[in-house]
């Protein structure tokens, strides 16, 4: 959790100071190309990172991939060209899928006799905590200083990763894959995992089109928003609340009367993000917008709950790094399809986007309802028979 809490907070800054120059210096499409940057890259090779956690020593991959992930950010603060800094952290957000993917098949094991959904809920708790710290801070503090600094922040949070992965994890469980030639056939491994469970390929495609419809929001509100509440700092304080909402909604997802229930949170929280979305296009105002993001952060805390619950209790543990990465290749895919269609290109504005945004995941959120209670049913009739 602290380890979660650090490297999230340096890369929130970072990447929030990034778009800030990027709306500042540049067209609207710089904004993309700083999203697309922490998106793109990791789709061609995190099926090979993912291989890595599951056939090597996890805690070894973990640090250096994080280690990794501090030289590409102390390169970015030490060069002064936006497109130089921008390619760097690309490089730096294909390791952190190796990261992210040892920490996650970690995590059960680390959690000991804390049950899976309420470890998972703490740590998407401190990924919220993070967020909620970051965009504020990184809007004051590149006010004043500008982005150098807070990338050298995210770099130092690195180094700091580092040092508590290597003192606190003791165990460093070894690989489950043999070393061997079949490298990239593993990689392709993943993908077969996933779709030989049918309950979670259902899944992963509903949350793949609640991914999509919600990212549609991503670029046009960072248009939309700073001209609603007329400055960065007001901008950054309302992307801070709907953190505050994903801490409320990680917190509770890991509550007793929720276990067991991982795909409901999964639906469920899809329909209050694209609630909160579709008021945050209709109502133009501020106090209004806080308010629904609240909603919307709760339904944001309690699907990535739900999500990673889902893989780790209906995958095979020694599948838990390719199935993340391979999860981490959908959502990425599905995030670049919502940034192109959220850019303003001139067809629609800013607002009218979100309002789509919004409408759409209602949509979809309000079918994958209905398609995971026929499931269930399903399930339950061929009980019974």
């Amino acid at each position: 959790m602290a380890g979660t809490l650090v490297s999230v907070l340096g890369d929130s800054v970072a990447s929030f100071a990034l778009i800030l120059d990027a709306r500042e210096l540049g067209p609207p499409w710089w904004v993309t190309i700083v999203l697309f940057a922490e998106l793109v890259p990791p789709l061609f090779l995190a099926p090979a990172l993912g291989v890595l956690v599951d056939r090597f020593d996890v805690r070894t991959v973990w640090i250096s991939a994080v280690l990794v992930q501090a030289v590409c950010f102390t390169a970015a603060a030490a060069v002064p060209d936006f497109f130089t800094r921008v390619a760097l952290i690309a490089v730096a957000n294909v390791f952190a899928v190796a990261s992210s993917a040892a920490a996650f098949r970690l995590t059960p094991e680390l959690a000991g006799p804390v049950p899976t959904q309420r470890a998972n809920s703490l740590v998407a708790g401190a990924v919220s905590f993070a967020f909620i710290l970051g965009p504020g801070l990184a809007a004051a503090v590149h006010d004043v200083a500008g982005s150098t600094v807070l990338l050298v922040a995210n770099a130092v949070s690195f180094l700091v990763v580092a040092v508590l992965v290597r003192a606190v994890v003791r165990v460093a469980p070894r690989g489950d894959l043999e070393v061997g030639s079949r490298f990239w056939t593993q990689a392709g491994d993943g993908l077969r995992v996933l779709r030989g469970s049918p309950l979670v390929w259902v899944v992963l495609g509903l949350a793949a089109g609640i991914v999509f419809t919600t990212s549609i929001e991503g670029v046009a509100g960072v248009q939309y928003l700073p001209e609603v509440t007329g400055s960065n700092s007001l901008f950054g304080l309302l992307v801070s609340i709907w953190a505050f909402g994903a801490l409320l909604g990680s917190l509770v997802s890991g509550h007793r009367w929720l276990e067991g229930r991982e795909i409901d949170l999964v639906v469920w929280g899809g329909a209050l993000i694209g609630t909160a979305l579709l008021v945050e296009g209709l109502v133009p105002r501020t106090w209004v917008i806080a308010a629904v993001f609240v909603l919307g952060g709760l339904g944001n805390g309690l699907h990535n709950v739900g999500i990673r619950t889902t893989i780790h209790r209906h995958i095979p543990e020694n599948a838990h790094g390719r199935a993340w990465s391979y999860y981490s290749v959908m959502v990425n895919a599905c995030v670049v399809l919502g940034y192109l269609l959220g850019t303003p290109w001139g067809v629609l504005s800013a607002q009218a986007l979100i309002i789509l945004s919004g409408a759409l995941t209602l949509l979809v959120s309000t079918y994958a309802i209905w398609r995971i209670r026929n499931l269930a049913k399903d399930a339950t009739s061929r009980r019974v028979a």
